[in-house]
């Protein structure tokens, strides 16, 4: 044997291998950052669905708190107009031509909002209570023919907050009579 067998020279490579192999990691790793920042995206969906729904809820607890408890105390039972100013004290508004003022109060302020009847029933999942107003739309007036109390009209604004900022508001009218011959 000769020399020239054992020591051939090689043949010229062009790397042609390597740069396939490195155009398919790219794409590969292209791939995989499409995948982290799309479930990256519904993480923050959900959470901001969630989020929504929280406020909502509890706009809603706090609306039937609110319905629940308020026909059953002053100032309804008994009926007080005087409770009633456009100063929203306590969450009672009067604003002349049924002017909304849900939009214009201070929902952090509890001297102008109302929260829920019993301590017991604050949400624990939420770090910001829920909060309502009443106003008065309609008050109850003299009947003429019978001297009886003719129906009032209020309208009761809640506003839920969830965790991550999230603000719902739910409004419900509620049309109440006063049985008591106190009506103005």
């Amino acid at each position: 044997m000769s020399h020239a067998t054992f020591f051939r020279p090689r043949a010229t490579q062009s790397g042609a291998v390597l740069v396939t192999g490195l155009v398919f990691l790219l794409v590969l790793t292209m791939f995989v950052l499409a995948l982290v920042r799309s479930g990256t995206l519904e993480e923050r969906m959900a959470r901001n669905a969630r989020d929504q729904h929280m406020a909502r809820e509890a706009a809603e607890a706090i609306l039937r708190d609110g319905e629940t408890v308020l026909f059953n105390k002053a100032p309804f039972d008994p009926y007080d107009s005087s409770a009633f100013s456009p100063k929203c004290p306590n969450g009672l508004c009067f604003k002349p031509g049924a002017a909304s003022s849900w939009d214009s109060v201070d929902w952090k302020d509890p001297a102008v909002t109302r929260g829920f009847s019993a301590a017991a029933l604050d949400l624990a999942e939420i770090t910001t209570q829920p909060r309502y107003i009443v106003e008065m739309i309609t008050p109850p007036a003299k009947a003429s023919s019978s001297g009886d109390c003719d129906y009032g009209v209020v309208r009761l604004t809640a506003r839920g907050q969830g965790n991550g900022g999230a603000t719902s508001f739910v409004q419900t009218t509620v049309r109440f009579r006063v049985y008591s011959k106190i009506c103005d």
